[in-house]
């Protein structure tokens, strides 16, 4: 269906990472919306109506309200014609798997290596959470390198859903490790196609419009020692 046929309303916080992956997808798409930013630290009595359990991301479309990052995404892709087709011909069910691997493994790999749970510490991690970031890093050589024919993304030469699903996480692990632990996340892929796949997502215009200012968030970091402080005051990505 056209997206000039839908109402669309997106539920967000600007700073939160599975929320970000929703707004990759509605930018890359160029899907019409009406964007709700909900301050988490003081969720406000209508949406909590709304939306039950007071999580972002959700969408309203059309009076029915959806939520979880990556069924929004493979919901908006498959409904909306938009400016692109997310989802490679024929390798659903494959880009799919590979999504499900990475929303856990990456993710709780990059979260022990700066810190543990979604908290900072300052220093090298322990020889344990080096090797499973090591590890994971490596893994997303490998699959860009066979699943994606050489990238530059990671099912080959177009950002899939895959890449909106994983980049949230990467972007924010680049920047805290840098910070915290003194590591470039790039340079922890021996082949260079991690480092490759960085530079192709930084310089697409939807990270490029949806990235907060680093030295205003890192000093948030820094104050609160924390990934989700934005969980507990209020704040949001022009004023992080």
């Amino acid at each position: 269906m056209a997206t000039a046929d839908r109402n669309l309303t997106f539920y967000t916080h600007s700073l939160c990472p599975y929320a970000h992956r929703v707004s990759l997808c509605l930018a890359e798409k160029a899907i019409p919306h009406k964007r709700e930013h909900i301050d988490l630290s003081n969720k406000p009595r209508w949406y909590l109506d709304l939306n039950r359990r007071g999580l972002v991301p959700a969408i309203q479309l059309d009076g029915e309200v959806k939520t979880e990052s990556l069924e929004l995404n493979y919901f908006l892709d498959d409904v909306f014609e938009g400016a692109a087709r997310l989802t490679p011909d024929g390798r659903k069910e494959e880009m799919q798997t590979l999504i499900d691997s990475f929303d856990g493994s990456f993710i709780s790999a990059g979260l022990q290596f700066v810190g543990g749970g979604w908290g900072f510490r300052r220093g090298a991690p322990g020889p344990r959470q080096a090797d499973r970031m090591a590890v994971e890093c490596e893994r997303i050589e490998r699959i860009i390198e066979i699943n994606g024919n050489g990238g530059p993304y990671l099912m080959g030469a177009e950002v899939t859903l895959a890449d909106l699903a994983l980049w949230p996480f990467a972007e924010r692990y680049e920047l805290a490790m840098r910070e915290f632990q003194g590591v470039e996340l790039r340079e922890m892929g021996p082949s260079g196609s991690l480092s490759r796949w960085i530079d192709a997502m930084r310089s697409r215009p939807s990270v490029v419009g949806l990235r907060p200012d680093d030295n205003k968030l890192l000093a948030s970091w820094r104050r609160t020692m924390r990934l989700d402080y934005f969980d507990y005051e209020t704040a949001d990505v022009d004023n992080p």
